[in-house]
């Protein structure tokens, strides 16, 4: 092996994906052993899989020396652990794969010659999909909400497919978040971010392992961590509400005095009050919201994961 070759790491994050393993590797090798101008490693890394996926990744370890893998204590999520193993990435670059080989390992070459001309990360951006079309539209909807109303910079259809050149994963290795949005993280470092668009295709064996309440906290992580629209957009609302309903006091309620019956005029008073409470109270919490968020960007450093074993890595 020619090690002046530059190192080329394909990460490939799992869990509980043992019927995907064995074509997870043969589809990537095959890509790769023809890469003539670099040397590669498969690497992957296991969030606490149960299924029998580790033993199979063992298997492949013992039969091929570019496979390496490394084994979580326990389950840590998907944001945690796509973020802690591009941290651990190792080569000139490393392109980050998704188990589900929905998207497509064939797609590497092209990662690789943006990545050449220059640019310090390389986003693969799907603008054509083979899943359902309901959950299409739902993701399409997603990022709009995300973009237009919540202000969070992301680019729509980009998942974690992509490649970071290893000043990339140093600014990662730098950062410290308990909760991290690897998707924010680019759009707010990355020096200069080129693109590669593809057919997203379906997936083959197995089942997805998000659910409703993983995509819940995936858009919570995105929306606290890198959305400053919302809390003032709510502030603005509750501003503009405080000053309607006191023009509205004055314009209606008081000509009022000395004409309507007083348990009819103090319910009226009543109601206006407690709506200007309400409204107070909005923008009380749209500021607690802000201190929230500036808390959670300066939380005490802890681990963001625990490893039980790696082997060859």
């Amino acid at each position: 092996m020619d090690d002046h070759k530059k190192l080329v790491s394909v990460i490939v994050p799992v869990y509980n994906e043992v019927l995907m393993i064995d074509e997870i590797y043969d589809r990537i090798s095959t890509v790769c052993s023809n890469l003539q101008n670099y040397r590669y490693e498969i690497v992957f890394f296991d969030d606490g899989s149960t299924d029998g996926t580790r033993d199979a990744l063992i298997t492949l370890c013992a039969e091929h020396d570019e496979v390496k893998s490394v084994f979580y204590a326990r389950n840590f999520g998907y944001l945690k652990s796509t973020f802690y193993c591009m941290q651990q990435a190792k080569g000139d670059c490393a392109i980050l794969m998704h188990a589900d080989l929905q998207n497509p390992p064939e797609c590497i070459p092209e990662f690789i010659e943006k990545w050449e001309k220059g640019a310090q990360v390389v986003l693969g951006v799907k603008n054509k999909s083979r899943e359902n079309r309901f959950m299409y539209f739902l993701r399409t909807v997603f990022y709009f909400l995300m973009i237009r109303f919540f202000g969070v910079k992301i680019t729509p259809h980009a998942t974690e497919f992509e490649l970071f050149d290893k000043s990339f994963i140093a600014i990662l290795q730098k950062i410290k978040v308990n909760n991290p949005f690897l998707r924010g993280i680019v759009n707010e470092y990355a020096s200069k971010i080129d693109y590669v668009y593809y057919t997203q295709d379906a997936r083959r064996k197995g089942k997805s392992k998000f659910n409703i309440s993983k995509y819940y906290d995936f858009a919570m992580c995105g929306i606290t961590q890198y959305s400053r629209v919302l809390p003032r957009r709510c502030i603005t609302v509750s501003l503009i509400a405080l000053i309607v309903q006191i023009f509205e006091f004055f314009l209606v309620v008081v000509p009022s005095f000395g004409k309507l019956p007083l348990i009819e005029l103090t319910d009226s008073v009543i109601i206006r009050c407690v709506f200007v409470a309400l409204c107070l109270l909005s923008i009380v919490v749209c500021v607690l919201f802000e201190y929230i968020i500036t808390m959670q960007n300066n939380m005490v450093e802890k681990p963001l994961i625990v490893e039980e074993q790696r082997i060859r890595y």
